[in-house]
Formats: structure tokens, sequence, C-alpha cells
């Protein structure tokens, strides 16, 4: 993952716990005001915000040093609700009359998981504040039972269960939009990134990683990349001849023909038309024109049956990327060398020549 996102996701961590921090301290603030009726001892919202305050430190310490990437769940949204949810009982459980109103303080930190979590983990989160009511009301009634009364709490019981399970399905319905939208947003992307006809990467995506991988060797003085233009030889007369959906499909079969004789570590795209660019991750002159030969004669050996006896070739123009070279710079200097390909009888591969002089044009790292 790229720093720049993992940096975006980091900052979007600490907003949603600045915001997670803020609902602290509206229940502080309303525990306080609890306490101020008499419905609280007056020591308890104090000792609540000391306690909640010193745990937020530690989640507040987790995201701010990046300690927090080594989890499973960098966000670590389920941990932080389950805390929320031992944060509320422990203020609910010195309520007496007022544990009712304050049930609302449990369905809250559900509300921070509903874009986040799926519904096994909204039903975990849940099931810890339901299954804790249940214990806190035994505990009462055990050792204090005039402060509790039986039927109510069951109704309280029936309306937080009720509340939960509703917002745990809501969890789980969004939960599957959210799986479907980034399923699509995926797809854009790769659509943006892809020849509709061939599905090679596109032109657009070809500069993108030209950019890139020119910064790359800046950064790391090394050699560098090896561009091939390549160039389907009398695309026309396919096209004049078998129409132009016979030279799509010839298009199609070069294409992958081409992934087919290079690497995983190399690059090709459909540049436009009949050309396609091929970047080589080669650290000598002779393997870059060894592979170029051999692209060249694995396109010749294909055979397409709508095309009859008629067989396929390529020429390839090769260029070298040079220190201080911009794209446009390598791309053109591929385009001369196809020019003499083609000029020198098509179906072969020809280099261009190293510039006299440096180029000055660069790209930032």
């Amino acid at each position: 993952m790229k720093v720049i996102d993992i940096l975006a996701k980091q900052r979007l961590r600490m907003q949603r716990f600045l915001m997670a921090v803020t609902a602290y301290a509206v229940c502080g603030a309303v525990g306080q005001l609890c306490a101020w009726l008499g419905y609280l001892p007056p020591w308890a919202p104090m000792w609540w915000v000391i306690g909640t305050s010193t745990v937020n430190l530690g989640f507040f310490f987790m995201i701010r040093s990046g300690r927090n990437l080594r989890l499973r769940d960098p966000s670590m949204t389920e941990l932080q609700l389950v805390f929320a949810m031992f944060a509320a009982m422990a203020l609910i459980s010195q309520a007496d009359e007022a544990r009712g109103a304050l049930l609302m303080f449990l369905p809250v930190p559900l509300l921070f998981g509903i874009l986040r979590l799926n519904f096994r983990q909204m039903a975990r989160v849940a099931m810890v504040g339901f299954v804790g009511y249940v214990a806190l009301i035994l505990v009462i009634r055990f050792n204090h039972p005039q402060h509790i009364k039986l039927a109510l709490e069951l109704f309280n019981l029936l309306a937080l269960a009720t509340i939960m399970i509703f917002m745990c399905l809501m969890c789980g319905y969004i939960s599957k939009v959210r799986a479907d939208l980034a399923l699509a947003v995926k797809q854009f992307e790769e659509l943006a990134h892809r020849d509709s006809l061939t599905g090679l990467f596109n032109r657009r995506h070809l500069m993108e990683r030209l950019d890139v991988d020119i910064a790359r060797c800046i950064r790391q003085r090394c050699r560098g990349i090896t561009l091939c233009m390549v160039d389907i030889d009398h695309f026309k007369l396919i096209n004049d001849t078998f129409g132009h959906s016979i030279g799509g499909e010839v298009l199609v079969v070069v294409g992958n023909c081409l992934v087919n004789s290079t690497r995983d570590i190399d690059f090709v795209a459909r540049y436009g038309g009949e050309e396609f660019v091929v970047l080589l991750d080669a650290d000598s002159d002779e393997l870059a024109h060894s592979m170029s030969e051999r692209i060249r004669a694995q396109v010749q050996q294909l055979r397409i049956p709508a095309l009859q006896k008629l067989s396929i070739s390529v020429s390839i123009g090769v260029a070298n990327l040079t220190s201080g070279e911009s794209p446009l710079n390598l791309i053109e200097r591929a385009d001369k060398a196809l020019y003499v390909a083609k000029a020198e009888g098509r179906n072969q591969v020809r280099t261009a020549p190293q510039p006299h002089t440096p180029q000055t044009t660069s790209l930032p790292a």
C-alpha cells in the first residue's frame, strides 16, 4: 500500500476517534447532570471521565504512533466499541431509578460501528451490552433487591434487545451495500485503466506507470527501463480486406501474445490503433534486444483462421531510458526506431541510438 494511502487512512481513523471522544464528553455531561439531580453519586461522573479518558489516551497513542497498523484491524473499531459498552454499564450501574434513561448509552456505540463493522461483529458488540446489562440486573437483584423493579427492568431489557437487533440488521444491510460499492469502485478503476477491446492497460495508465518507473529509477540510480513500441504490419490491409471485426480479433490475439511473451515484471499496454507498448525491466542492451526479438518471433508464429493464409508480423522500435529523460522523449525515440524498422522492410527490431547529450527534463522524485 502506498504511504499516501496509509496516511490518509490514519487521518480518517483519527477523525473517527475524535468523534468518539466527543460522544464520551456528551455522555460525561449527561452523567454530571444526573449527579446534580440526585440520580448518580456525586463522585461517579468524575471517576467515569478519568477512567474513560485514560483508556482513550491509549487508543490515541496507538493511532498517533502508528502502532495500530500492526493489528489485524488498524481501526480498532470493535475493541473501542466493546470498551464503550463497559463504560456505559459502569455509569448505568450507579443510576438506580435513572437506569432506564441511561440505557440510551448502550446503543450509541453501535452507531460508530455501523459503517465499519459487518453483521457478525456488530452482533458481538451488541451481545456484550445485552449480556452485561442482564448481569448488572442480576447483581443488583441479588445484593440490593429493594433498588430494582423486576417487571420494569425486563421491559427495559426487551426495549434494549429490540433496538440492538434492529441496528445489527441495518448494519448487515449496510455492510453488503459497502461490499457492493467497493466492488463497483474497483471495477470502475479497472475500466479506467484498461483498453475495452484487448483488456490490456490503456495509454493513460501507461503514462502513469512511466512516471512512477522513471521516478523510481531516479531515486535508486538504476539503469532504468526499456520501452518497446510495437506496431502490427499491414494492419490497414487486414481491416480493408477482412473487415474491422477481424481486425479487432487480430488486436486481441496480438495483445495476448505480447502478454504471454513477457514476464510478470514487464508491462504491456495498448498505445492506440494497432500500436502497443511493452516496458521491459532489462539490465542490459543485449537482454532488451533479445526479449524484443522473442516478442517479434512469437507474434510471427500466430495463425488466425479468419485471415486464411495471411500471416501476422510486427515491427518493434526499442529505446532504453537515459538519465534525466522524460516519458515523452523516451516514447518519441522508440517511435523513431519503429519508423526505421518499417522503412527497412518491417517484421524486425530496431534500437534507437542513445542521445548525444543528456536530456534536461526530469520528473520529481
